[in-house]
């Protein structure tokens, strides 16, 4: 295997992915975009969907507190069990609520956002990231895939304001990773891998976003 080829981590947890392995594509912008993020949060923080905690690492140093919900069922390293459309707290409880690559596994995200501007504080903050392109994973329990357009009527629907989402990763990118989640199948696909990310990466400074790997609001 050539020496440019970096695998994916084993067991599997987010990071930042080189140019080198497989994952490059979809990791490398949600992290990029996350660090500066979830840094500037500030006060008591709840993960809806928190699994391992792998994004715990980037909160800011002005995070007071941090509760980390998941499925009563699973393997998470959960501070609470419970239902991401009830969560066991009062009104405003939290100053931020985050929630990362969960809403697509929720038979009805809308109740989950809802319910994450219900526990935050007036003025408040939230951080969530969706798929816009992705293959099906965690089955059966995988339900939805996102538009810009449906991020921005999910949040605003629940009672959010001042909402903005980017695009992490267009049209390049995503057929790029696409491409390397096959390639990582065999030997002499792998030694392609470095070679598609940076090709990838180049041609998606000009792509249509309309076509978006992750969305971030």
């Amino acid at each position: 295997m050539p020496r440019w080829y970096v695998p994916t981590p084993h067991p599997y947890r987010p990071h930042r992915a080189t140019w080198q392995q497989p994952l490059h594509l979809h990791l490398e912008p949600l992290w990029r975009e996350l660090t500066p993020a979830l840094g500037a949060l500030a006060g008591r923080v709840v993960d809806v969907g928190c699994g391992h905690k792998p994004y715990r690492e980037l909160m800011g140093p002005g995070v007071t507190a941090y509760v980390g919900v998941d499925h009563p069922d699973g393997d998470a390293d959960a501070d609470v069990r419970a239902e991401a459309h009830a969560l066991p707290f009062d009104d405003g409880t939290f100053d931020a609520a985050v929630s990362f690559q969960v809403l697509e596994h929720l038979r009805e995200p809308a109740r989950c956002v809802r319910e994450m501007h219900r526990v935050l504080r007036p003025g408040g903050r939230v951080v969530l990231t969706a798929p816009g392109v992705w293959p099906a994973h965690e089955v059966p329990r995988d339900y939805w895939r996102f538009t810009r357009y449906g991020m921005e009527a999910l949040l605003r629907d629940a009672g959010f304001v001042d909402v903005r989402v980017v695009a992490l990763g267009g049209f390049w990118s995503s057929l790029g990773q696409m491409a390397n989640l096959e390639l990582n199948r065999s030997a002499p696909g792998r030694a392609l891998i470095p070679l598609v990310n940076l090709a990838a990466r180049a041609m998606d400074r000009r792509a249509r976003e309309e076509l978006g790997m992750n969305w971030l609001a």
